[in-house]
């Protein structure tokens, strides 16, 4: 099949059967190929592109034309028998390792896969979706009283660990989390011998993006999830739908990891650590209220 370069476009005559396949734009019975498109055919075999004096264009002369994310994209989707359409790439994304953009920009993304490229050339897939599950996880508190100290809540009441999962047992005693303390305090349900704004002001000055944490702390609680640290995970929290013995603690089921923005590097990152430990990653996107988004990776 012999293709003809005109300005940034190849044109084929009598080209039905590549308009078939999704290859190019149909013009009459000629079909007008991206220079991505005819590379790929070029590298494939089956295409030969000239110029007006007939000289052959080889696959490096095309390439230098083409957009190189998009092209490797594309390639790697069709050698895999995905037959993508070059200028509409359907659900997937075309994006480099090194691309950098807002976590807000992940909602728009949602139902579809990036397709990451190394400097390899080689393509990685995510699945982006949007997640707005709630847990199952029940509670039957009774009023407490806790002291603050060093950033922690320490109290006797032992079943708020044996039975409801908050906190640390240490001894007789169970040491709480900043967030989980605070929680318990606008709840009504624990009495500490601070006020509530000197344990804020404290969190504020001393726990970078502490608003942010809470707000995503005090959501997934209000959503009945169980909610623990996520620091030996590289995240804020692990999450768990619900909790019914201690031993359940050692599997949760998400990580939530804040990010204001996110470069494709730590995405790949986040979502290999929590594929490591079978667990979904989940992306906290905070306005009026906190919205989340999971990724994971997929294959093709």
């Amino acid at each position: 099949m012999k293709g003809l370069l005109k300005g940034e476009s190849i044109v084929v005559e009598k080209a039905q059967k590549l308009i078939s396949r999704n290859f190019g734009t149909a013009k009459g019975n000629s079909a007008i190929l991206t220079p991505e498109e005819a590379a790929y055919l070029v590298y494939k075999g089956t295409l030969e592109v000239f110029s007006d004096d007939e000289h052959i264009v080889d696959f490096d002369r095309l390439f230098k034309m083409c957009d190189p994310v998009k092209y490797f994209v594309f390639q790697d989707l069709r050698d895999r028998g995905v037959r993508a359409r070059f200028l509409d790439f359907g659900d997937y994304i075309p994006v480099s390792e090194k691309d950098c953009f807002p976590v807000e920009d992940l909602k728009e993304m949602s139902g579809k896969k990036l397709a990451v490229v190394d400097e390899e050339a080689d393509v990685t897939y995510f699945k982006v979706e949007a997640f707005d599950e709630h847990g199952n996880h029940r509670e039957e508190l009774k009023k407490f009283s806790s002291r603050f100290s060093g950033s922690y809540f320490v109290t006797e009441n032992t079943e708020l660990y044996r039975k409801y999962f908050y906190g640390v047992l240490k001894g007789n005693r169970v040491i709480m989390s900043i967030y989980e303390g605070l929680y318990l305090m606008d709840e009504g349900i624990m009495e500490a011998d601070v006020e509530r704004e000197e344990v804020l002001e404290f969190a504020r000055k001393t726990i970078p993006d502490f608003e942010k944490i809470f707000t995503v702390y005090r959501d997934l609680r209000e959503r009945r999830f169980m909610v623990k640290t996520g620091f030996k995970f590289g995240s804020e929290f692990r999450v768990y739908e619900q909790v019914k013995n201690i031993s359940e603690l050692k599997h949760s089921k998400y990580l939530v990891k804040l990010r204001s923005n996110l470069n494709l590097r730590e995405l790949a990152g986040d979502v290999r650590l929590s594929g490591a430990v079978n667990k979904t990653l989940i992306y906290p996107i905070l306005c009026r209220n906190p919205e989340y988004i999971a990724v994971r990776r997929v294959r093709i």
